[in-house]
């Protein structure tokens, strides 16, 4: 997930971390950690996170730059899909493999 667009789609809606942080049930510090790169949210919370801001996974994951549109899955490239499979099961480390391999061939 990409930390400054948690924070700045919070701060658009006029929330704090700690009234983000109720929102969800996560201690403040969580989003601090999240907003700034130091942790990942598992799939569960970046949910609970697109429903508390009104926005979509895709955008708070970058997949999309635009915060209400979804993307559709065959907007998506065998490896992107590959990214998004590893990461809804929870393989964070399968994942950031395929998010460099991503990155390379951008």
């Amino acid at each position: 997930m990409q930390g400054q667009r948690l924070k700045s789609v919070r701060e658009w809606r006029g929330l704090s971390q700690e009234d983000l942080a109720s929102r969800i049930h996560v201690g403040t510090q969580q989003i601090w950690r999240w907003e700034n790169g130091k942790t990942t949210p598992n799939a569960d919370y970046i949910a609970r996170l697109a429903r508390a801001l009104d926005t979509t996974a895709d955008y708070l994951l970058g997949l999309t730059d635009d915060p209400q549109t979804q993307l559709e899955e065959s907007d998506l490239s065998p490896l992107e899909r590959r990214l998004i499979t590893a990461f809804r099961q929870g393989d964070i480390s399968e994942a950031i493999v395929l998010a460099a391999e991503l990155a390379k061939s951008k």
